[in-house]
């Protein structure tokens, strides 16, 4: 039998029992109301609006994400079926990815976007977003992360997440997908 069977034997155990549930329409409703109400925590002139769309397009869209990468509760055992070629998608960075454009189209006016990074270089490097009020430090912005609950949308303020020494990802690095979004003079899009 070979490693990748055993593997494969052993994990579809884990995986019947570990698929993520994104959670009913009312589930993710309260979800986003919680999130809207702490991005509104950030500054007084943080849009209760602007935060309300950027919360229910974070969940939802990252729901949506969840039912495209049919992620495990433990990302790792999901980066371990990517890395061995036998999932396409859903390592952190592509979760990222393909949640920021989501965020980024809402033309926020209260609120900026940030890649960011985690022990970068490293074997325990991660990616996500980081959101703040329009011109706040990054320090004392909000982590927004789709990868780390395996597709149920995480937050948290950034100087409270221990584990993750979050920094601003440097613009030579900014993912080419993202680079007309971000970049438009160097990366104009087609029309």
């Amino acid at each position: 039998m070979s490693p990748a069977f055993r593997f494969c034997f052993l994990l579809l155990p884990l995986s019947l029992a570990s698929c993520v549930s994104t959670g009913t329409p009312a589930e993710r409703q309260e979800k986003a109301r919680r999130l809207s109400h702490d991005l509104q925590q950030l500054a007084p002139t943080v849009s209760a609006q602007e935060a309300d769309r950027f919360a229910v397009t974070a969940i939802e869209e990252t729901a949506k994400l969840s039912g495209d990468f049919k992620p495990f509760v433990h990302p790792w055992m999901n980066n371990g079926l990517v890395n061995m070629g036998m999932r396409k998608r859903g390592l952190c960075y592509q979760w990222r990815d393909d949640l920021f454009p989501h965020l980024f189209r809402l033309n926020l006016k209260t609120m900026d976007l940030h890649l960011t990074a985690s022990k970068r270089g490293t074997w325990q490097e991660h990616h996500g977003i980081i959101v703040t009020a329009k011109g706040q430090r990054f320090e004392d912005g909000m982590v927004i992360d789709p990868w780390r609950h395996g597709g149920r949308l995480w937050w948290g303020l950034l100087k409270k997440d221990k584990g993750h020494p979050w920094k601003p990802l440097p613009w030579k690095l900014t993912p080419m997908v993202l680079r007309p979004l971000l970049m438009p003079d160097l990366y104009p899009t087609r029309r």
